[in-house]
């Protein structure tokens, strides 16, 4: 099976400079990644010969979402979301906080962030991109998770992976989760709080601890 690539996708392949005969990675961002040579390259188009597919190639067979509070600087709730998906979540839910200095958010420069970030770590989906939702709606809508991570300085360590089918990770905002939320998430029956140290960690930099716990 061949495939010919022009316009933004080529202007990518163009600035790695491959020649003909050479290997690369595809994904389809739902499911598939495939192994291709390059059989022809022009200034405007490439052909490309699909050798392998390879189906769920680079990821999990868990579930894990992040859910954290927007971020009044882009770049670090985009930083959030890049390093989220290449640590392999599936579900990424920017939450509309108590505390959040911004409330909305540019769903389409998320979803370029994580389609930039799935390339580049070799993944085969991209992780789904929810609207923003208020702490309380999006547990009263995620019946879909088994387990619940909230980060808290009052919390427990945990070690390695918790074997869980779907986790579902909540990080708060700058000013961190108010009481009237943490309340909700701490009633939930499902909820594991999750300690991450004596240091006060930026939002993103807790994500990153966090998944890397679970």
């Amino acid at each position: 099976m061949s495939l010919t690539i022009r316009g933004e996708e080529f202007r990518h392949l163009w600035a790695l400079r491959l020649r003909a005969g050479e290997r690369i990675l595809l994904t389809s961002g739902v499911g598939l990644c495939a192994i291709a040579v390059l059989t022809h390259i022009s200034k405007l188009e490439a052909t490309l010969r699909i050798e392998e597919v390879h189906p769920n190639y680079g990821e999990d067979t868990r579930r894990v979402g992040l859910a954290i509070g927007i971020l009044e600087s882009r770049e670090r709730m985009e930083f959030a979301l890049e390093k989220a998906t290449e640590l392999g979540i599936t579900d990424f839910y920017p939450l509309a906080c108590e505390f959040s200095q911004k409330k909305t958010i540019s769903l389409e420069r998320l979803q370029a962030k994580a389609v930039a970030a799935v390339k580049q770590c070799k993944r085969s989906h991209v992780p789904v991109i929810h609207p923003p939702l208020r702490v309380e709606e999006l547990l009263e809508n995620s019946k879909k998770w088994t387990t619940i991570i909230l980060a808290d300085m009052e919390g427990v360590e945990l070690r390695g992976d918790t074997h869980e089918a779907s986790t579902l990770v909540f990080i708060g905002t700058e000013g961190g989760f108010s009481p009237k939320e943490l309340t909700a998430l701490r009633a939930d029956s499902r909820t594991v709080r999750l300690f991450l140290g004596e240091r006060r960690l930026r939002a993103e930099t807790a994500a990153i601890a966090a998944l890397c716990r679970v």
